[in-house]
Parts: C-alpha cells; structure tokens; sequence
C-alpha cells in the first residue's frame, strides 16, 4: 500500500492540472453577423440582409462539465493527501519510554521499549535491560503489540493510540496461569539506546503483595 501512495499521488495531480487546463479552454461560439458595413450585392438581398443585422445573437449557455470535473480532481487530490500525509504521519519505530499507571505493583517504572520495522505498518520490539521480545502493529494512530519470554508462561497486551507523533497512550493486560490484571500506560519518544538483554521482564513479578 505504501509503495503505491506516491504513483497514485502523481497521477492525481497530473489528471488535476489537466482538468484545470481543459476547463480553460473557450468554447466554441455561434457565428457571428455579417459587419453592417458591407452593401448589400443586390436589392433583393437588401430586406434579408437589414433583418440580419437587426438580429441580435443568442448568447450559448456555458457547459457546468469543466466545474464537474474541477470538483472530481479536487476530491481526488484530497484523498490521497488524507492517504499519503495523514495516514503516513505515525511511527512507531524507534526507543520510547513507557509509564504504567495499574496493579502491577511489583514491576517499576518506567521502562524503555524498542520497536524496530522495515515499515510504519509492523515490526518486533524488545525492551531494554530484559529479554522479553515480541511484536507489534500499527494502523494510522493505533498501535498494538504483545511480548513475553522465551519459555515463559505469561503474555503482556499493549494497546494505544498516538495523541501526537511523540505519545502513546493506552491499556495493558498482564495474563498469566495466575493473574489476569488489566491497566493503563503511556509512552513518550526517547533517544536512548538498546542495552543489552537481561533477564525476562515478568523476573520481577512477585507471587502476592506482602501488605496483603
């Protein structure tokens, strides 16, 4: 889809102009009189020629084609600027810092995330400091992405939405054997570095709150 945004984008515009320059064109008009200054070859001519001149010509109505057309390329040409500026916008690609607000209580914040991709569309992530990989999408501003641990037994759901081109914002769920806990988070675009990977991300996890 990305490939062929910018072929249809110049096609648009090529077929705009076009329309512009058809839509100049003058249309063809009735003909005009004869000039009243030229005699007339004979006097039986003389009567048809002083009512000729008498005649006023009919004006011809202007065809509303070219305006038709005006508007179709202008409707086109907004579409794929909606498709190729708008659409293209967001990127999740890159290293973003990541703040829950939930009941994951044993598991600090924040925590810088890696999200890496041949397009805007997909990729893989990983999360600086652990192990943890997994994968992601993205459709316009919505963006999903699940990771987990090699032989690990839980699953981390991220889903979110950009509020501009540098933050996320969204729910989490954390599901495992044991928990089933669902929270929220945000993201703000970071400079930072991958590390290294380090131990799993749910390591952390504790097996219940010792306040309770």
């Amino acid at each position: 889809m990305n490939k062929m945004k910018r072929p249809v984008a110049l096609f648009v515009a090529c077929a705009f102009f076009s329309l512009i320059q058809i839509s100049a064109m003058p249309l063809s008009a009735d003909q005009a009189p004869e000039p009243a200054g030229i005699a007339a070859e004979s006097e039986d001519q003389a009567p048809n020629f002083v009512e000729e001149a008498t005649t006023a010509p009919t004006a011809k109505k202007k065809s509303i084609v070219p305006m038709i057309l005006i508007g179709v390329g202008v409707a086109a040409a907004a579409a794929v600027l909606f498709l190729v500026v708008l659409k293209t916008k967001y990127d999740l690609r890159g290293s973003w810092s990541v703040t829950r607000s939930d009941d994951f209580w044993w598991i600090s914040n924040p925590r810088t995330f890696i999200f890496v991709g041949e397009s805007r569309s997909s990729g893989t992530m990983s999360i600086t400091s652990f192990s943890d990989i997994g994968t992601w999408t993205a459709d316009g501003k919505t963006v999903d992405f699940t990771f987990t641990a090699n032989a690990s037994q839980y699953l981390w759901t991220f889903t979110g939405t950009f509020s501009d081109k540098d933050t996320i914002s969204g729910t989490v769920n954390y599901h495992d054997a044991n928990y089933d806990i669902n929270g929220t988070w945000t993201a703000t675009r970071t400079a930072a570095a991958a590390a290294a990977p380090q131990p799993a991300f749910a390591s952390e996890v504790k097996p219940e709150r010792a306040d309770r």
